[in-house]
């Protein structure tokens, strides 16, 4: 039996195959996000310019004039930091600090903020105009899945 030794000739090969593997583990922990919205929501294919404007509360009504109500998931989540820069194309930080801004300028208001994915689906389930997102895995039922989020 032989024991294989990493040399500096194949750290390099190494080194690039762990990090492959990680990332891959990394960026699908929590597969693709699935964005869902209350039965009532007017809409059903969003792209993803549409969908930062809704969650960076610069739009406050749905195409039928009603209000939309946001949910998220803590800025420290790792969900809503995967969120956010797949789906939404910018960094939990930077949504941070716009919510911030209209806080303190007084121009808007934060979403409201839940605690985990099952309060998400039962708040977007009871809140007409709802809108959140729940990891790929998990189950919904009670609500509109919108299409095409990914663009």
């Amino acid at each position: 039996m032989t024991t294989r030794i990493f040399t500096a000739k194949n750290k390099p090969t190494a080194l690039c195959l762990f990090l492959t593997l990680w990332l891959f583990t990394v960026t699908h922990a929590h597969g693709e996000q699935k964005i869902i919205v209350n039965q009532s929501v007017p809409i059903s294919d969003p792209d993803w310019i549409y969908l930062n404007q809704i969650f960076a509360m610069q739009i406050r009504k749905w195409p039928d004039d009603s209000a939309i109500q946001v949910f998220t998931l803590p800025s420290t989540s790792e969900l809503h930091r995967e969120f956010t820069v797949k789906r939404l194309k910018i960094q939990a930080h930077q949504l941070d600090r716009i919510w911030n801004r209209m806080l303190f300028t007084g121009t808007g208001k934060a979403p409201t903020v839940v605690e985990s994915e099952e309060e998400m689906l039962e708040m977007v389930i009871s809140t007409p105009g709802a809108i959140g997102y729940v990891s790929g895995e998990y189950p919904v039922s009670g609500v509109k899945l919108l299409s095409g989020a990914q663009k």
